[in-house]
């Protein structure tokens, strides 16, 4: 006869009719979780940002801390630099980022001519005289006009998000930099904090993942921002021999996708090779070699120097997390899709750990030989 007080099924089967209930509770009160949810949403950016720049500074912070510098002024030191660089990247990068991005578009109309051109070429080829070149460049052209002009509907619709991003922008520009100064002034009292909040026979373990959780993010996040400094830097200096068209707007825009694992050299690589091909097709031959060089470093040298086996994820399990993460959250998704899950694992481990050490107590214990 089953137990029904001690059986495990009948203990799931509560807990799946109580989650379920509540998850229909929710669902009925969405006029409180829409502001919750409208709250968290303007916070996840500020957050995001603070933290990323909190494990990218931090390292810098901790390094003037060994020179005999008090944290605090430290922590002014970092701030001023931040400052400049930012303000260095205002005047003077988003000008030649803007002045590249419109060179590129201005030169669309001419790749489609010089493609017209070829395909006119290529019509008086005795084995293209059975197709009908005129009508399908008429098709590609009417095509163009339509997509033109849904793109000039979208700018004239979207004054008012520009707006709202705008507002947004500077709500991030004004929050960031708050954060970020009470993260490094006070993030090393949140490890104390919440140990001393948990039960006595789980503090180790809880200090523990903690420490591993951190150091997690802090070598991949300042670690792959490295790399992917170096993998721009690396491009911008290669598309600059060769001359390619926008090079800093395609260094800066491969440095960004480099942060995802595996596919994102190849996102960043296609651009260049679209704008190569709009020059000749040897530069985008030489634009797909060199994205393909400094992929072989970065996986090679750059990152398993930088980052090492922090992750310590299989590569399958990186691509499904990406392709979730995308379909989730698009770019932002696979950029922060592959740490949240290296972050949601190793709690998983720390608190399984805990648990089956829960159910070995059964007997009464000393909490004493517990305290670490």
């Amino acid at each position: 006869m089953i137990n029904w007080k001690e059986s495990k099924l009948m203990f799931w089967t509560i807990w799946f009719l109580a989650a379920a209930a509540l998850i229909f509770l929710l669902q009925q009160i969405d006029f409180i979780l829409n502001p919750l949810v409208g709250i968290l949403t303007a916070l996840f950016m500020p957050l995001l940002l603070a933290g990323f720049l909190y494990y990218l500074l931090n390292p810098v912070v901790k390094l003037l801390e060994r020179f005999r510098l008090k944290r605090i002024y430290g922590i002014a030191i970092v701030m001023m630099l931040l400052l400049g660089i930012v303000t260095l990247t205002i005047l003077m990068g988003i000008p030649m980022l803007i002045e590249q991005a419109t060179n590129l578009v201005s030169g669309i109309p001419v790749f489609i001519s010089e493609l017209e051109t070829y395909a006119l070429r290529l019509a008086e080829e005795p084995w293209m005289q059975q197709v009908d070149i005129q009508a399908a460049l008429a098709n590609f052209e009417l095509w163009l006009r339509e997509i033109s002009s849904q793109f000039l509907s979208g700018i004239v619709s979207s004054v008012g998000g520009a707006i709202q991003m705008a507002t947004e922008i500077a709500f991030v520009s004004i929050t960031v930099p708050v954060i970020l100064f009470y993260m490094l002034y006070d993030g090393k009292k949140f490890l104390p904090f919440v140990v001393d909040l948990t039960p006595v026979r789980f503090k180790k373990n809880v200090k523990e993942m903690i420490i591993q959780t951190d150091l997690t993010i802090s070598s991949y996040i300042s670690g792959k921002g490295l790399a992917s400094f170096l993998v721009g830097l690396l491009l911008f200096i290669l598309y600059s021999i060769i001359r390619l068209p926008s090079a800093f707007l395609l260094s800066v825009f491969a440095a960004i996708t480099n942060f995802i694992p595996y596919v994102g050299p190849f996102i960043g690589a296609g651009p260049a090779v679209i704008v190569g091909l709009i020059e000749s097709p040897a530069r985008a031959v030489l634009a797909s070699i060199f994205v393909l060089i400094a992929q072989q470093l970065d996986s090679n040298l750059f990152t398993p120097l930088l980052v090492g086996k922090s992750l310590s994820i299989h590569p399958l399990t990186v691509i499904l997390v990406l392709l979730a993460s995308a379909n989730i959250a698009g770019l932002i998704g696979m950029l922060i899709g592959v740490p949240l899950f290296a972050i949601i694992k190793t709690v998983a481990i720390y608190v399984i750990k805990m648990y089956r050490e829960y159910k070995l107590l059964k007997s009464p214990i000393d909490d004493k030989k517990y305290i670490n």
